[in-house]
């Protein structure tokens, strides 16, 4: 069942660097945030009717609000502009929290590995994980000491000598093979940051741990996973028997929205999980940066906002 949106106020604002300010939201009714675990996320809708998705990097208690942090880029698409420029006591819309990288704390050993803004999730792991007394190492990759906008809430957890800071203008690149062989046996991987630093993660981990040790999150969809051309198929509804036809140049969910069918949606990137559909024929070509590659060789499951069909069409329980 997705989760339901609500109203919220913003209660307060923290400024963690020069780039990088924490939003607290309130909710103004309920306790949504009760159901918050590390690496989850919600959707915020901005004034401007903007949706964005930010990570939760904390939350109270009692569930009553929660905390994203958000980096201001100048040359985005308006999301984290938009979110500095909002004011203590506006209302907005929330929806979550939903999780798509989920947190295993009974592991062997953990390594969290955040580069940038990416510690959103990582710092919330670490402290779950700090918390429960388990084994830990984190890794905060920035550009430099003026950036590490986390790191006073890195180290006010009292990681000591398992949490590493890692300046680029000081130590240069990281040695993530390196870092990889030195790990315990049994450990597994978190790593969430921007594209070039998760791709290089992504490889050194290929050939140094199983598949299912390693876990991710992406800021965007996976660029590798939209090239290509692009052809016509149709969609049949199987519980309507509708059929859709959806061009090249359209995707599923908005060939869905052309026919006055309501879908849940988010990001519209394949990243943020809210429009998976289960699919009851045909075979998927996944687009998305969501499931995981077992899942999607299941073939039982679409991100309808990016993937589409491989042959001539897909039966969806819709």
């Amino acid at each position: 069942m997705s989760p339901t949106p609500f109203p919220a106020i913003l209660k307060s604002v923290d400024v963690l660097s020069d780039e990088v300010k924490s939003f607290t939201f309130e909710a103004l009714q309920g306790t949504p945030f009760t159901n918050a675990q590390p690496g989850g996320h919600i959707d915020v809708l901005l004034p401007n009717e903007l949706l964005r998705q930010y990570s939760l990097w904390r939350w109270a208690e009692d569930g009553r609000s929660g905390s994203v942090a958000v980096k201001r880029e100048e040359a985005g698409r308006g999301g984290s502009q938009a979110m500095h420029d909002l004011k203590i006591g506006t209302e907005v819309t929330l929806n979550g929290p939903r999780n798509n990288f989920p947190l295993k704390e009974d592991a062997p050993h953990s390594i969290l590995l955040a580069g940038g803004i990416g510690a959103t999730p990582i710092y919330a792991m670490a402290a779950r994980l700090t918390a429960l007394g388990r084994p830990v190492q984190v890794h905060y990759l920035i550009r430099s000491r003026a950036h590490a906008a986390f790191q006073n809430a890195f180290e006010s957890l009292g990681l000591g000598n398992a949490l590493s800071c890692h300046y680029d203008d000081t130590h240069g690149l990281m040695d993530l093979g390196g870092m990889l062989d030195a790990a315990p046996a049994g450990s597994h991987l978190y790593v969430c940051g921007p594209e070039p630093l998760l791709q290089a993660v992504l490889n050194a981990a290929a050939s140094r741990l199983p598949e299912d040790q390693i876990h991710f999150e992406r800021f965007a969809a996976d660029p590798s996973a939209l090239e290509g051309p692009l052809d016509s198929f149709e969609i049949v509804l199987a519980k309507s028997g509708r059929t859709l036809r959806i061009p090249a140049n359209r995707s599923i969910l908005e060939g869905l929205q052309d026919a006055g069918i309501r879908v849940d949606f988010g990001c519209m990137e394949g990243v943020c999980g809210a429009c998976i559909v289960d699919v009851l024929e045909g075979e998927i070509d996944h687009c998305d940066s969501v499931l995981t590659s077992d899942e999607q060789a299941d073939n039982t499951l679409i991100c309808v906002c990016v993937s589409r069909a491989k042959g001539k069409s897909l039966t969806l329980d819709l």
